[in-house]
C-alpha cells in the first residue's frame, strides 16, 4: 500500500507501506465510521493532523465541518467562552452572543489540539459536554444540545499528564475511547522513499515545476538522519530543493552535518546561500561525514578525487 484511501473519502492523506502505517490507516477508516471519541498521540510532526482529517473525510460526518482549534493558543480567561459560547452581555464586551466551537461543530468534527493545555479548570466542563452532549453558554443556565464528534490530539504522554496531576484521569479514560499512537519517521524509515516521492510530486504542484529526482545514494544519506522534526522536517527538506535549486546531495550532506538540530522550517528562502558558499559546507559536511577520508568524501559528492583535493587546497589558502 502506498497511499492509503478508504471507499468513502476521495483523498489520499496517508503514506506508507510500512507495518505500522497499515494498521493506524485500517483502525482510522474502521473508527471513522462512528461517533466516538479519539485520542491521536505523536511526536510534533508525524502527522496527526493527516489522521484527523482522514477520520472526518471518511465518516458519515464528512459533509458536516471540521473544526480545528489548538488548546494552546486559546486564553485561559476566554477558553469557556470560546468553547461553549456565550449569552449577549455575559460579561464585559459580550455585545452579542456566540455559537463557540463545540456547536460550530455540530454535525461534524471538532479537532482539538494539543490537548493537555486545556485549564483544569474548563476540564470537568468539557467532560461534561463529551459525556451528556449539552453545552451550557457562558451567562446562562439553559443547556444546548449539540451533535458534535471530539478528536483529540497531543505530543505529549497525556497518561503521565494525568499521574503529574495536570490533566483529570476521568476527562482522559473518556477521550481515549480509540487512542492512536503515530510513530516517528525513525521508526518507520522504510516509508522514506514513499514520502520523498510524494512530497516531490507535491512540490512540483507548487512549485510549477517538473519533478525533481532525488538518486539513490541521497535517498540512503537521508535514511542515516534521525528526521527529529518527524515527516514535517522531510516535506521541509523536499521543499528547499525547489526553493534554493542546490544539488540535493549538498542539501543532504548539510543536513548529516548539521549537528545544531535546528527545528525544521516551511520557510526554505531563510535557507538560500551562495553556490559558492553551498559548495564550500558541501564539502566540508562531506569530509566529516567521511571523517576526512578523501576518496569516499568525493565519491559522496560525486567529483573525481583530483577535484576534491583541489578544492580542499584552495580552501587552505583562503
Amino acid at each position: 500500500m502506498g497511499v492509503g484511501t478508504c471507499s468513502n473519502c476521495d483523498e489520499p492523506i496517508l503514506v506508507g507501506e510500512s507495518r505500522s502505517i497499515r494498521e493506524i490507516v485500517e483502525l482510522v477508516d474502521t473508527v471513522a465510521q462512528s461517533a466516538c471519541c479519539v485520542l491521536v498521540e505523536g511526536e510534533s510532526g508525524t502527522g496527526k493532523e493527516l489522521v484527523v482529517q482522514r477520520l472526518h473525510a471518511c465518516s458519515t460526518r464528512k459533509d458536516g465541518p471540521l473544526i480545528p482549534v489548538n488548546c494552546a493558543g486559546v486564553s485561559e480567561t476566554l477558553f469557556e467562552s470560546q468553547f461553549f459560547g456565550h449569552v449577549r452581555g455575559a460579561f464585559t464586551g459580550a455585545e452579542k452572543s456566540m455559537v463557540g466551537l463545540v456547536r460550530s461543530a455540530d454535525g461534524g468534527t471538532l479537532f482539538m489540539d494539543e490537548i493537555g493545555e486545556v485549564p483544569l479548570h474548563i476540564q470537568p466542563k468539557l467532560l461534561r459536554v463529551l459525556q451528556d452532549g449539552q453545552v451550557l453558554p457562558v451567562g446562562t443556565v439553559q443547556t444546548v444540545a449539540t451533535d458534535t464528534r471530539f478528536v483529540a490530539a497531543t505530543n505529549r504522554d497525556l497518561y503521565q499528564e494525568v499521574l503529574d496531576g495536570r490533566f483529570r484521569e476521568d476527562l482522559y479514560y473518556r477521550l481515549n475511547i480509540v487512542r492512536i499512537v503515530l510513530p516517528p519517521l525513525r521508526a518507520r524509515l522504510e516509508d522514506l522513499d514513499l514520502l520523498v516521492d510524494h512530497f516531490l510530486d507535491d512540490c512540483a504542484r507548487r512549485y510549477k515545476r517538473q519533478v525533481l529526482k532525488v538518486p539513490a545514494v541521497v535517498r540512503q544519506m537521508l535514511s542515516r538522519h534521525d528526521w527529529p522534526g518527524n515527516v514535517r522536517e522531510l516535506f521541509s527538506w523536499v521543499e528547499r530543493l525547489y526553493a534554493t535549486r542546490q544539488d540535493p546531495t549538498v542539501l543532504a550532506t548539510m543536513l548529516l552535518a548539521d549537528t545544531r538540530r535546528r527545528p525544521a522550517s516551511s520557510n526554505a528562502a531563510d535557507e538560500i546561500v551562495t553556490l559558492a558558499e553551498a559548495e564550500r559546507r558541501a564539502v566540508r559536511a562531506a569530509m566529516t561525514f567521511t571523517n576526512d577520508r578523501v576518496e569516499e568524501a568525493a565519491q559522496l559528492l560525486q567529483v573525481h578525487r583530483s577535484t576534491l583535493s583541489r578544492k580542499l587546497k584552495e580552501y587552505a589558502e583562503n
